[in-house]
């Protein structure tokens, strides 16, 4: 074994830079084996290389060792490079341009979400619907949190569907639904149902502002029923992220 592996040094790194860097390939299989076998891999080449290095170590072979070192070092640098470009381009892609081809018409009458933490302009009244929702910022572009006030009803659930203004595009609504719900027990009277519950609206660019139709609606706990309870129309900008 000694003699081989002072020979052949330079395999135990190379083997580790295919398992390492098979990493781009096996992801493409989607499966949980392809990940374990990588890892197995993976953990197999890094013992070996690290034996190499005792072994060359101890029979003074300082340049084959260090180059080695060097060899492994560069293929982890290479994969975390690689890793980093592959979740910038998952996760922040760039603009999508979804609010320069769905401008805010002229005239359009609309809210603009108030800024993180900052007071109503003015109470919410049970007489005018339109203060019945109100939105804030949240701490990034396209995250907001919103507060709704209804009068009297029954026990089940709120939640917000979104649209583009103009062309009644559905925006996230998935996401939209299922981060926007709240809970809401049976009530007799106006009063603050939600409060600062966060929604992310993804289409669109930080800055790229566009009009959308903001929908409050209302599940019924007994029946399973949903129906529309107010809408509203504000300025928006998607979480470019």
């Amino acid at each position: 074994m000694k003699n081989f592996i002072i020979r052949f040094w330079w395999i135990f790194p190379t083997l580790f830079a295919a398992a390492i860097l098979s990493f781009f390939i096996f992801i493409l299989l989607s499966t949980s084996w392809a990940l374990t076998l990588w890892t197995t891999l993976s953990l197999m080449t890094f013992v070996a290389m690290i034996v190499s290095w005792i072994f060359l170590l101890i029979f003074k072979k300082w340049w084959k060792c260090l180059f080695s070192f060097i060899l492994a070092a560069l293929t982890v640098t290479c994969f975390l490079y690689i890793f980093s470009l592959a979740m910038e381009q998952a996760f922040n892609p760039g603009p999508d341009n979804f609010g320069k081809e769905h401008p805010i018409p002229t005239g359009l009458d609309y809210n603009i979400p108030l800024e993180e933490r900052e007071e109503l302009p003015c109470p919410v009244d049970s007489t005018i619907q339109n203060t019945w929702l109100q939105i804030w910022n949240d701490f990034q572009g396209g995250m907001y949190t919103y507060d709704f006030h209804y009068p009297a009803i029954e026990e089940g659930e709120i939640f917000l569907r979104c649209y583009e203004a103009t062309k009644n595009k559905p925006l996230s609504s998935e996401r939209i639904a299922k981060a926007s719900k709240v809970a809401v027990p049976s009530t007799t009277s106006f009063s603050k149902l939600v409060e600062g519950q966060s929604f992310t609206i993804y289409p669109g660019d930080w800055g790229d502002y566009y009009a959308a139709r903001i929908e409050v609606w209302f599940k019924d706990a007994e029946t399973g029923k949903e129906r529309k309870l107010l809408e509203k129309v504000y300025r928006v900008e998607g979480w470019q992220r």
